[in-house]
Protein backbone atom coordinates (compact mmCIF):
# COMPACT_ATOMS: atom_id res chain seq x y z
CA UNK A 1 0.00 0.00 0.00
CA UNK A 2 1.65 3.30 -1.15
CA UNK A 3 1.11 6.83 -1.59
CA UNK A 4 1.81 8.47 -4.92
CA UNK A 5 2.11 11.88 -6.25
CA UNK A 6 1.52 11.85 -10.53
CA UNK A 7 3.51 14.65 -10.81
CA UNK A 8 6.67 12.84 -9.05
CA UNK A 9 8.00 11.25 -12.20
CA UNK A 10 7.41 7.44 -13.42
CA UNK A 11 4.71 5.53 -11.41
CA UNK A 12 5.95 2.35 -12.55
CA UNK A 13 2.58 0.78 -11.42
CA UNK A 14 1.74 -0.87 -14.94
CA UNK A 15 -1.95 -1.98 -16.10
CA UNK A 16 -4.13 -1.66 -13.17
CA UNK A 17 -7.94 -1.65 -12.03
CA UNK A 18 -8.72 2.06 -11.37
CA UNK A 19 -11.28 3.96 -9.08
CA UNK A 20 -11.49 7.68 -9.33
CA UNK A 21 -13.26 10.44 -6.89
CA UNK A 22 -13.10 12.81 -4.52
CA UNK A 23 -13.50 10.79 -1.73
CA UNK A 24 -14.09 13.16 1.29
CA UNK A 25 -15.25 11.19 4.16
CA UNK A 26 -14.71 7.60 2.36
CA UNK A 27 -18.45 7.13 3.42
CA UNK A 28 -20.03 3.84 2.75
CA UNK A 29 -20.50 4.94 -0.80
CA UNK A 30 -17.02 5.07 -1.45
CA UNK A 31 -16.48 2.21 0.37
CA UNK A 32 -18.92 -0.16 -2.20
CA UNK A 33 -16.65 1.43 -5.19
CA UNK A 34 -13.28 0.43 -3.38
CA UNK A 35 -14.64 -2.80 -2.70
CA UNK A 36 -15.39 -3.27 -6.51
CA UNK A 37 -11.96 -1.93 -7.16
CA UNK A 38 -10.05 -4.65 -4.73
CA UNK A 39 -12.60 -7.40 -6.31
CA UNK A 40 -12.35 -6.82 -9.42
CA UNK A 41 -7.83 -6.84 -8.68
CA UNK A 42 -7.83 -10.17 -6.89
CA UNK A 43 -10.05 -11.37 -10.25
CA UNK A 44 -7.41 -10.08 -13.01
CA UNK A 45 -4.47 -10.12 -10.86
CA UNK A 46 -3.71 -6.58 -11.58
CA UNK A 47 -2.92 -4.03 -8.70
CA UNK A 48 -6.09 -1.78 -7.44
CA UNK A 49 -5.39 1.74 -7.37
CA UNK A 50 -6.93 4.85 -6.64
CA UNK A 51 -6.75 7.77 -7.88
CA UNK A 52 -8.05 11.09 -6.17
CA UNK A 53 -6.79 14.72 -5.22
CA UNK A 54 -4.56 16.13 -2.04
CA UNK A 55 -7.46 19.17 -1.58
CA UNK A 56 -11.04 19.35 -2.73
CA UNK A 57 -11.46 21.10 -6.28
CA UNK A 58 -14.56 22.76 -4.41
CA UNK A 59 -12.47 24.44 -1.82
CA UNK A 60 -9.90 25.68 -5.09
CA UNK A 61 -12.44 26.80 -7.53
CA UNK A 62 -15.68 28.11 -4.98
CA UNK A 63 -13.86 28.98 -1.90
CA UNK A 64 -16.57 31.04 -1.00
CA UNK A 65 -19.23 27.99 -0.83
CA UNK A 66 -16.68 25.56 0.40
CA UNK A 67 -17.54 24.44 4.50
CA UNK A 68 -15.14 22.39 5.19
CA UNK A 69 -13.62 18.56 4.91
CA UNK A 70 -15.14 15.91 6.52
CA UNK A 71 -11.74 14.29 6.04
CA UNK A 72 -8.77 16.40 5.94
CA UNK A 73 -6.12 15.11 3.03
CA UNK A 74 -4.18 13.27 5.48
CA UNK A 75 -7.09 11.68 7.03
CA UNK A 76 -8.29 10.66 3.88
CA UNK A 77 -4.92 9.52 2.68
CA UNK A 78 -5.00 7.37 5.93
CA UNK A 79 -8.12 5.49 5.12
CA UNK A 80 -7.72 5.14 1.38
CA UNK A 81 -4.43 3.32 2.06
CA UNK A 82 -5.93 1.53 5.04
CA UNK A 83 -8.93 0.04 3.01
CA UNK A 84 -6.49 -2.65 1.31
CA UNK A 85 -5.53 -0.80 -2.24
CA UNK A 86 -2.02 -1.26 -3.87
CA UNK A 87 -1.73 1.97 -4.48
CA UNK A 88 -3.65 5.52 -3.78
CA UNK A 89 -2.48 8.25 -6.19
CA UNK A 90 -2.99 12.27 -6.23
CA UNK A 91 -2.99 14.74 -7.80
CA UNK A 92 -2.40 18.44 -6.36
CA UNK A 93 -5.43 20.50 -7.60
CA UNK A 94 -4.00 23.33 -9.12
CA UNK A 95 -5.27 25.94 -11.82
CA UNK A 96 -3.54 24.43 -14.73
CA UNK A 97 -5.38 20.99 -13.47
CA UNK A 98 -8.58 23.18 -13.69
CA UNK A 99 -8.46 23.51 -17.12
CA UNK A 100 -7.56 19.95 -18.31
CA UNK A 101 -10.45 18.50 -20.42
CA UNK A 102 -12.32 15.45 -20.19
CA UNK A 103 -10.56 14.18 -23.68
CA UNK A 104 -7.40 14.76 -21.96
CA UNK A 105 -8.02 13.87 -18.89
CA UNK A 106 -9.32 10.39 -20.21
CA UNK A 107 -6.06 10.19 -22.34
CA UNK A 108 -3.46 11.49 -20.33
CA UNK A 109 -3.80 10.13 -16.80
CA UNK A 110 -6.12 7.17 -17.30
CA UNK A 111 -5.06 5.60 -19.89
CA UNK A 112 -1.32 6.44 -19.93
CA UNK A 113 -0.23 7.22 -16.76
CA UNK A 114 -2.20 4.75 -14.88
CA UNK A 115 -2.73 2.43 -17.35
CA UNK A 116 -5.85 1.54 -16.64
CA UNK A 117 -7.64 -1.32 -18.03
CA UNK A 118 -11.11 -1.40 -16.17
CA UNK A 119 -11.57 1.78 -14.57
CA UNK A 120 -14.66 2.35 -11.84
CA UNK A 121 -16.71 5.66 -10.85
CA UNK A 122 -19.48 6.14 -8.96
CA UNK A 123 -22.99 7.04 -10.51
CA UNK A 124 -22.81 10.66 -10.19
CA UNK A 125 -19.29 11.02 -11.34
CA UNK A 126 -17.94 14.34 -13.31
CA UNK A 127 -14.68 15.09 -14.67
CA UNK A 128 -12.74 17.95 -16.82
CA UNK A 129 -12.99 21.31 -16.94
CA UNK A 130 -16.04 22.73 -15.94
CA UNK A 131 -17.47 18.88 -14.97
CA UNK A 132 -18.24 19.35 -18.50
CA UNK A 133 -17.27 14.89 -18.48
CA UNK A 134 -20.13 12.38 -17.25
CA UNK A 135 -19.28 8.72 -16.27
CA UNK A 136 -21.55 7.89 -19.50
CA UNK A 137 -19.04 9.38 -21.45
CA UNK A 138 -16.46 7.85 -19.59
CA UNK A 139 -17.67 4.67 -20.53
CA UNK A 140 -17.87 5.46 -24.42
CA UNK A 141 -14.39 6.98 -24.50
CA UNK A 142 -12.80 3.97 -22.86
CA UNK A 143 -14.71 1.80 -24.87
CA UNK A 144 -13.36 3.08 -27.89
CA UNK A 145 -10.05 2.84 -26.92
CA UNK A 146 -10.31 -0.95 -25.79
CA UNK A 147 -10.96 -0.12 -22.00
CA UNK A 148 -13.61 -0.79 -19.57
CA UNK A 149 -15.49 1.52 -17.02
CA UNK A 150 -17.86 0.30 -14.51
CA UNK A 151 -20.32 2.80 -12.86
CA UNK A 152 -21.00 1.80 -9.28
CA UNK A 153 -24.84 2.31 -8.44
CA UNK A 154 -25.60 4.68 -5.26
CA UNK A 155 -25.43 3.20 -1.95
CA UNK A 156 -28.52 3.53 0.35
CA UNK A 157 -29.11 3.86 3.94
CA UNK A 158 -32.90 4.00 5.07
CA UNK A 159 -33.49 4.71 1.64
CA UNK A 160 -31.40 7.72 1.42
CA UNK A 161 -28.62 7.80 -0.82
CA UNK A 162 -25.33 7.89 0.91
CA UNK A 163 -23.31 11.49 -0.01
CA UNK A 164 -20.40 13.72 1.38
CA UNK A 165 -22.90 16.64 1.19
CA UNK A 166 -25.87 14.82 3.48
CA UNK A 167 -23.30 13.83 6.65
CA UNK A 168 -21.45 17.21 5.86
CA UNK A 169 -25.33 18.85 7.01
CA UNK A 170 -25.81 16.41 9.24
CA UNK A 171 -22.39 17.18 11.06
CA UNK A 172 -23.18 21.00 10.57
CA UNK A 173 -26.18 20.40 12.67
CA UNK A 174 -24.92 18.20 15.45
CA UNK A 175 -26.37 15.26 13.94
CA UNK A 176 -23.56 12.38 14.66
CA UNK A 177 -26.25 9.65 14.88
CA UNK A 178 -27.48 10.40 11.09
CA UNK A 179 -23.88 11.29 10.18
CA UNK A 180 -22.11 8.38 11.35
CA UNK A 181 -24.73 5.91 9.96
CA UNK A 182 -24.03 7.23 6.34
CA UNK A 183 -20.14 7.30 6.89
CA UNK A 184 -20.14 3.84 8.63
CA UNK A 185 -18.24 5.06 11.64
CA UNK A 186 -17.35 7.68 14.00
CA UNK A 187 -17.13 11.01 12.84
CA UNK A 188 -13.82 12.16 14.55
CA UNK A 189 -11.06 15.16 14.61
CA UNK A 190 -7.99 15.13 15.38
CA UNK A 191 -5.29 17.28 17.26
CA UNK A 192 -2.44 17.73 19.32
CA UNK A 193 -3.65 19.04 23.23
CA UNK A 194 -2.66 22.44 24.16
CA UNK A 195 -2.97 24.26 27.17
CA UNK A 196 -6.04 25.97 28.46
CA UNK A 197 -6.56 28.46 31.58
CA UNK A 198 -7.36 24.73 34.06
CA UNK A 199 -10.94 26.08 34.86
CA UNK A 200 -11.88 22.09 34.17
CA UNK A 201 -8.99 21.32 36.43
CA UNK A 202 -9.85 23.60 39.52
CA UNK A 203 -13.60 22.25 38.76
CA UNK A 204 -12.22 18.65 38.85
CA UNK A 205 -13.21 17.78 35.71
CA UNK A 206 -9.67 18.37 33.64
CA UNK A 207 -9.71 18.65 29.80
CA UNK A 208 -7.61 17.75 27.34
CA UNK A 209 -7.89 20.93 24.60
CA UNK A 210 -7.63 21.16 21.00
CA UNK A 211 -8.02 24.69 18.94
CA UNK A 212 -10.59 24.84 16.42
CA UNK A 213 -9.65 28.45 14.94
CA UNK A 214 -8.12 27.52 12.21
CA UNK A 215 -9.49 24.37 11.23
CA UNK A 216 -10.60 23.36 7.65
CA UNK A 217 -13.12 20.46 8.49
CA UNK A 218 -17.02 20.76 8.99
CA UNK A 219 -17.75 21.33 12.61
CA UNK A 220 -20.64 20.46 14.72
CA UNK A 221 -22.17 23.73 16.65
CA UNK A 222 -21.80 24.83 19.88
CA UNK A 223 -22.58 22.16 22.78
CA UNK A 224 -21.88 19.44 24.88
CA UNK A 225 -21.36 15.63 23.40
CA UNK A 226 -20.43 12.19 24.20
CA UNK A 227 -17.77 10.85 22.52
CA UNK A 228 -15.03 7.86 22.50
CA UNK A 229 -10.81 9.87 22.79
CA UNK A 230 -8.41 7.56 21.03
CA UNK A 231 -5.16 8.48 22.70
CA UNK A 232 -1.28 7.38 22.94
CA UNK A 233 -2.17 5.75 26.16
CA UNK A 234 -5.53 3.62 24.86
CA UNK A 235 -9.00 5.32 24.20
CA UNK A 236 -11.02 6.46 27.07
CA UNK A 237 -15.25 7.74 27.28
CA UNK A 238 -14.97 11.72 26.84
CA UNK A 239 -17.43 14.02 27.63
CA UNK A 240 -16.80 16.92 25.17
CA UNK A 241 -17.87 20.83 25.17
CA UNK A 242 -17.01 22.37 22.03
CA UNK A 243 -17.76 26.29 22.05
CA UNK A 244 -16.08 29.22 23.68
CA UNK A 245 -17.16 28.86 27.26
CA UNK A 246 -19.31 31.68 27.77
CA UNK A 247 -20.02 31.51 31.35
CA UNK A 248 -16.18 32.45 31.86
CA UNK A 249 -17.06 35.35 29.02
CA UNK A 250 -14.29 33.56 26.45
CA UNK A 251 -14.35 34.04 23.05
CA UNK A 252 -11.73 31.32 21.33
CA UNK A 253 -13.12 28.37 19.75
CA UNK A 254 -11.98 25.36 21.35
CA UNK A 255 -12.59 21.76 21.98
CA UNK A 256 -12.49 20.42 25.95
CA UNK A 257 -12.56 16.66 26.53
CA UNK A 258 -12.78 15.08 29.62
CA UNK A 259 -11.70 11.59 29.20
CA UNK A 260 -13.60 9.45 32.04
CA UNK A 261 -11.32 7.31 34.19
CA UNK A 262 -7.88 8.82 32.57
CA UNK A 263 -5.16 10.19 34.45
CA UNK A 264 -1.93 11.85 33.27
CA UNK A 265 -0.28 14.47 30.82
CA UNK A 266 -1.22 14.99 27.05
CA UNK A 267 -0.10 17.72 26.38
CA UNK A 268 1.38 18.04 22.86
CA UNK A 269 0.52 14.75 21.97
CA UNK A 270 -2.35 13.79 19.40
CA UNK A 271 -5.21 12.75 20.04
CA UNK A 272 -8.83 11.68 18.09
CA UNK A 273 -12.12 12.85 19.31
CA UNK A 274 -15.08 10.34 17.89
CA UNK A 275 -18.24 12.05 18.25
CA UNK A 276 -21.54 9.42 19.22
CA UNK A 277 -24.43 12.06 20.04
CA UNK A 278 -25.06 15.64 21.18
CA UNK A 279 -26.19 15.87 24.50
CA UNK A 280 -27.14 19.54 24.59
CA UNK A 281 -26.33 23.24 23.49
CA UNK A 282 -23.44 25.08 25.34
CA UNK A 283 -24.91 28.28 27.73
CA UNK A 284 -24.09 30.25 29.92
CA UNK A 285 -24.27 29.62 33.46
CA UNK A 286 -24.81 32.15 36.74
CA UNK A 287 -22.28 30.68 38.67
CA UNK A 288 -19.63 27.83 38.96
CA UNK A 289 -22.14 25.80 41.38
CA UNK A 290 -24.50 25.91 38.31
CA UNK A 291 -22.20 24.57 36.31
CA UNK A 292 -20.45 21.93 37.84
CA UNK A 293 -23.73 20.58 38.41
CA UNK A 294 -24.69 20.48 35.01
CA UNK A 295 -21.37 18.80 33.92
CA UNK A 296 -21.67 16.68 36.60
CA UNK A 297 -25.74 15.50 34.92
CA UNK A 298 -23.59 15.50 31.01
CA UNK A 299 -21.23 13.21 32.28
CA UNK A 300 -23.94 10.97 33.43
CA UNK A 301 -25.73 11.06 30.17
CA UNK A 302 -22.51 10.43 28.61
CA UNK A 303 -21.81 7.46 30.56
CA UNK A 304 -25.11 6.19 29.52
CA UNK A 305 -25.10 7.64 26.34
CA UNK A 306 -22.08 5.35 25.12
CA UNK A 307 -22.61 1.87 27.37
CA UNK A 308 -26.11 1.63 24.97
CA UNK A 309 -23.88 2.53 21.80
CA UNK A 310 -21.11 -0.47 22.87
CA UNK A 311 -24.42 -2.63 23.39
CA UNK A 312 -25.91 -1.90 20.34
CA UNK A 313 -22.21 -2.79 18.26
CA UNK A 314 -22.35 -6.09 19.85
CA UNK A 315 -25.47 -7.29 18.85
Amino acid sequence: MKLKNLLSGKLEIGPCILGIGTFDGVHLGHRSLIENIINCSKETGLPAVIFTFDHSPRKYLNPEVFKGYLTTPAEKFSLLLGTGVDYVVFRPFDQEFSQVSYQDFVSDIICDSLDARITFVGFNFCFGAGRSGTADMLADILRQNGRECRIIEPVKVEGEIVSSSIIRQAVAEGDFVRANRFLGRESSFSGAVVHGDHRGRQMGFPTANLQLEESEKILPPNGVYACYADTPKGSFKAMVNVGIRPTFNRSNHLLEAHLLGFSGDLYHRTIRIRFVKRIREEKKFPDMNSLTEQIQRDQQTTERILTQNLEQQAV
